[in-house]
């Protein structure tokens, strides 16, 4: 048993298709907040140092993910979630929420019914999240996420990179704000190789994009400079009906293994704006890995002054271990500054 003077936290981590995102279900026994959103807003503000310490090394990397289990304040939700990222705090995350999904139910800290399908109520800091579930009564073998709402904030904006050129990308809300830039226009096939040169161009692109553009969600407020890129390669007739070659670039520095549920509605968004898909059309997002998610518009709105798209996300997680990790405070690794308050339950009090 580790000593006394030292503090654990408790782990499910997961990955979808690689990424791998670390569901805390124990050892932070209070995060200040009424809500979930408050809740976010308070890790960010006053509690990063969990981020930091879950997502650097030693005890994590960048490209992990975070997600910390919380008490949910909206019904019918069984559980909240505030998502941490390189980035910082992204207000939704379909990947980061299919692994929740899969994590809580297997680890049996949401009851799981009988084999077949079974819906869950999960709640992010955007609001309530709906998860379908398929499992076995003992594994998950598929998640289909409604996602948060979105719409098209900007189009055509342009921006001089260097090494790359001038760049032209939209600008869209489906849960963050991405920049969304045609892939094939700048030379890029999305393919495993270029892993590095995307890297490098999805950091160039919110450096110098950042300065121009003022992100205000008219609910959230100042989102904050940009933090996610997604290219995308043209619509083609697969095997199992359309589908596209994506990748996610979350700033600083990590292009995601997965294709996130937020770069699928983003695309989704923008092509129901142009009348190339409609309610019911479903796309199936490929990674440069491989990785794959199916994408389906279920619905058009007003929201905003804006048409807005709702969309699903489906795909699959996998458990890959329940982790304790062990925290010295003397570390200097572990910056115990800032972290001491919410291991020993007194943030906030």
């Amino acid at each position: 048993m580790p000593p006394e003077d030292r503090h654990r936290i408790q782990l499910i981590d997961t990955h979808y298709g690689g990424d791998v995102s670390r569901v805390v279900v124990g050892g932070i026994p209070h995060v200040p907040g009424d809500s979930v959103l408050a809740k976010r807003a308070w890790l960010e503000s006053d509690g990063d140092a969990l981020r930091r310490l879950l997502l650097s090394p030693p005890y994590g990397e960048p490209a992990m993910c975070a997600n910390v289990v919380v008490d949910t304040d909206l019904a019918p939700a069984e559980a909240g979630y505030v998502i941490m990222e390189a980035m910082g705090y992204p207000f939704f995350s379909g990947s980061n929420s299919i692994c929740v999904a899969t994590a809580l139910l297997e680890s049996g800290y949401l009851p799981m019914g009988p084999p077949g399908r079974q819906v869950v109520h999960l709640q992010a800091p955007a609001g309530l999240i709906r998860a379908e579930v398929e499992h076995d009564g003992r594994h998950v073998h598929s998640v289909t996420v409604t996602c948060d709402t979105a719409w098209v904030f900007e189009r055509g904006r342009t921006a001089d990179l260097p090494g790359f050129g001038q760049v032209t990308y939209d600008v869209v809300w489906s849960g963050c704000f991405y920049a969304v830039v045609d892939a094939a226009a700048h030379g890029f096939a999305l393919s495993e190789p270029e892993r590095p040169a995307l890297a490098d161009f999805g950091l160039s692109l919110c450096l110098v994009a950042s300065p121009d553009l003022q992100l205000v969600h008219p609910d959230h407020g100042d989102t904050g400079p940009l933090s996610f890129v997604n290219l995308a390669g043209p619509l083609t007739e697969g095997d199992h009906g359309l589908q596209m070659p994506s990748v996610t670039y979350v700033h600083p520095g990590v292009v995601c293994r997965c294709p996130t549920g937020t770069g699928t509605a983003a695309q989704l968004a923008l092509l129901a704006d142009d009348g190339v898909l409609g309610v019911g059309d479903r796309v199936t997002s490929i990674s440069p890995t491989g990785s794959t998610m199916e994408g389906q518009i279920v619905g058009r709105s007003a929201l905003h002054g804006r048409q807005a798209t709702t969309s699903t996300v489906t795909g699959r997680a996998f458990t890959l271990g329940v982790t304790e990790l062990v925290v010295n405070l003397d570390d200097d690794l572990a910056e115990a500054e800032g972290i001491w308050e919410l291991l020993t339950g007194t943030a906030g009090r």
